[in-house]
């Protein structure tokens, strides 16, 4: 099968989750027989046009349009798929001009004609998504989407506490950060909303049972649907189409390193943006509470932030202001490869208190290096077994927090140690999230939506999409 994946980072051109994603998928489908080329993004100028990444060729825009053209091309697009572009100008995209100059709005480099299955991946893809559905209508495409607008921008977080998220579409499982549904889920700006929910609704009901739209978590699936609905789609033409499937790890990569030595004091690692969102703030206030009980307590907060940034700010600030220096440690490396494995190796556990997290792959770099998790809300939270191999938190509770990572300390935290807990996570990440099984879930569902057994997917491939880790007894 003659693959195209769209992937506006990928290969060595890694910045973030969706490189990832990427690297470690897309190879191990190649290794099963797929043929699979990526267009991606020239991220710092000075990436290869084309590059062999494990067997995925990959290229890059040799060159860029200028703003006039990707506006019109951009214009044009959305206006065939009939979504509302009245308001759209070519100054709202100069915001982030590179993304729709030299990707979002630049032919790709391949032939698609003669190829089996479209990829794209997340809002900087799905005009060529839009694109192909009108030039190549018989082209399946999978669309994968990563996270929305208004998370990322706080509009909504998530609140699913107890784990569970319900087959019904309710807002119970949502912080709505402005008050109400409507307000909270049209936060960001508009016109990358209507790539996210209109175009891609619109895309589905095109090409009927040519395409499907993979979420990475349930709550994620759900988050889709709530903004379909409130960006005027009937979600009933769609649902049926529109999945959810977990990412994986790389067990052999991210593992206990008998070479790195765990470091003298008890250590919480934190590594993430400084947004929010990732619930940062709260780390020093939580510090503060620890120390009480845990003399040796060392927080080891790693956020490569541009240091005017707000949030790191705050944390300066906040550190200064409850006495935590040399206690809390700002930390602006940007940690990749080999020297994020061994990281995480030095840590005793790993917080990431997350307010609004889709999928989350720090919870399984953990587990997987054998340091337990404790994890805040959304995607984290559904793969993460609270008192197995890992911790559930309420980034909004830092006594509760503490409370827990007390109780872990000093012993165990629901019956289980610190020790059996990074086994079972370490377990976790071998026998369920290697990328290897997640592989084979993928390879499933493509072979499916080739041979338009759509309707087929969620009652045969249920549990390949969202496996479950087999409680040791």
């Amino acid at each position: 099968m003659d693959i195209r994946v769209d992937s506006y980072e990928a290969g060595t051109g890694r910045v973030g989750g969706l490189a990832t994603f990427h690297n470690a998928l897309y190879p191990q489908l190649a290794k099963t027989g797929f043929s699979i080329k990526t267009f991606s993004m020239n991220l710092s100028g000075d990436l290869p046009t084309r590059e062999d990444f494990e067997g995925i060729i990959i290229r890059r825009p040799s060159y860029h349009i200028d703003l006039d053209t990707a506006y019109v091309h951009l214009y044009d697009v959305l206006h065939q798929l009939g979504i509302d572009v009245s308001y759209l100008r070519k100054g709202q995209l100069s915001f982030s001009p590179n993304y729709f100059t030299g990707f979002v709005c630049v032919p790709t480099a391949y032939r698609m004609a003669t190829i089996d299955l479209f990829i794209p991946n997340d809002w900087f893809s799905y005009v060529r998504s839009a694109l192909n559905s009108w030039i190549h209508p018989d082209l399946c495409q999978q669309i994968f989407i990563h996270s929305t607008e208004p998370g990322r921008t706080g509009g909504v977080y998530h609140a699913n506490f107890k784990g569970h998220v319900s087959d019904k579409l309710i807002e119970d499982e949502f912080n709505l950060r402005r008050g109400d549904a409507f307000s909270s889920f049209t936060a960001g700006q508009r016109f990358i909303r209507d790539l996210e929910f209109p175009l891609t609704y619109r895309i589905l009901k095109k090409l009927q049972n040519n395409a499907i739209i993979f979420a990475v978590s349930k709550i994620h699936r759900k988050e889709y649907l709530f903004g379909v609905k409130l960006h005027g789609g009937r979600i009933g033409e769609i649902d049926d189409r529109v999945f959810a499937i977990y990412h994986g790890i790389d067990p052999n990569f991210f593992k206990p390193d008998p070479k790195v030595e765990k470091l003298s004091d008890f250590t919480i690692g934190f590594i993430g943006r400084s947004s929010q969102v990732k619930g940062i703030h709260i780390l020093p206030d939580l510090a503060s509470l620890l120390i009480k009980k845990i003399p040796e307590l060392k927080m080891h907060i790693v956020t490569a932030a541009d240091q005017r940034n707000p949030e790191y700010l705050y944390l300066l600030k906040r550190i200064h202001e409850l006495n935590l220096n040399g206690i809390v440690e700002l930390d602006n490396t940007f940690y990749v490869g080999p020297s994020k494995a061994e990281l995480f190796n030095k840590w005793h556990l790993m917080i990431c208190p997350s307010l609004y997290e889709p999928q989350g792959q720090i919870d399984l770099e953990a587990m997987s290096s054998g340091v337990p998790p404790l994890v805040g809300l959304g995607g984290l939270r559904e793969k993460v077994i609270d008192g197995y191999d890992g911790v559930w938190i309420n980034p909004y509770d830092t006594n509760e927090i503490a409370e827990k990572v007390i109780e872990l300390y000093q012993g165990h935290y629901k019956g289980v140690s610190l020790e059996e807990m990074a086994k079972n996570g370490r377990d976790s990440a071998e026998n369920v999230w290697d990328w290897e099984k997640r592989a084979e879930a993928h390879k499933e569902v493509i072979q499916y939506l080739e041979d338009g057994l759509i309707d087929h997917i969620e009652p045969e491939l249920g549990e390949l999409m969202l496996p479950k880790v087999d409680l040791k007894v």
